[in-house]
């Protein structure tokens, strides 16, 4: 049965891919937007999210992966408006976390490795709307990729660092610790964002800085 705010499921690699209704917002969002240049910029916008989604996918994707081979027992992958996220069938080990943790910004600098590699392999003889997407493609995985590996919650690098603590630290140092480090990064992050035009990035801080205060 697919959960309440799902509008389809797929199997992928043997784990339930659900697409939320915010995913589906997100893309006809993106498409509207670019259709203001007539049909051919609807085109364009809709092949964008599609490629958004897609690099999320693989990212998420990654983490399912590993954590199948740590016996995590990967339940499901959702994507939604903000992302995604993977469900594991039980919580991981100190160790097993920083592990699945790093899999999604690894398989996503991977993918944005080998797209980067065929852009300088063949981007003279594409056609200028593909080599914009594969640009586009380039940049969303490498760039959200290493976004991710911030030291703030709900990015991976958050889960990374917390989980890196608890080999040695009980639960609670662990949490303030990386409580103390999240706020400043999101704050200095989120201003860095919004100075560079990524309008997105401020907005994910504010809900990683509101997460952190919350610990």
């Amino acid at each position: 049965m697919i959960p309440s705010g799902s509008l389809f499921r797929v199997q992928i690699l043997g784990v339930p891919v659900e697409v939320g209704m915010t995913a589906v917002i997100l893309v006809g969002f993106l498409a509207l937007s670019a259709g203001r240049a007539g049909t051919q910029g609807l085109i364009a916008g809709a092949a964008y999210a599609v490629v958004l989604l897609g690099s999320i996918l693989v990212h998420e994707l990654g983490h399912a992966v590993v954590g199948g081979r740590l016996g995590l027992r990967p339940r499901r992958i959702v994507l939604h408006g903000f992302g995604g996220f993977c469900e594991y069938g039980r919580a991981p080990r100190p160790s097993e976390g920083v592990i699945s943790s790093l899999a999604g910004p690894g398989a996503g600098l991977l993918l944005g490795g080998i797209l980067l590699a065929l852009r300088l392999a063949l981007g003279g003889s594409m056609p200028p709307h593909v080599l914009s997407l594969l640009d586009s493609a380039v940049f969303i995985n490498i760039f959200w990729s290493l976004f991710n590996l911030l030291p703030m919650f709900p990015l991976d690098g958050g889960q990374v660092l917390w989980h890196a603590l608890r080999l040695r630290l009980p639960p609670a140092q662990a949490d303030k610790i990386t409580r103390t480090v999240a706020v400043p990064v999101a704050i200095l992050t989120g201003i860095a964002g919004y100075a560079a035009g990524f309008i997105f990035v401020p907005l994910i801080c504010f809900f990683a800085l509101m997460r952190a205060l919350r610990m």
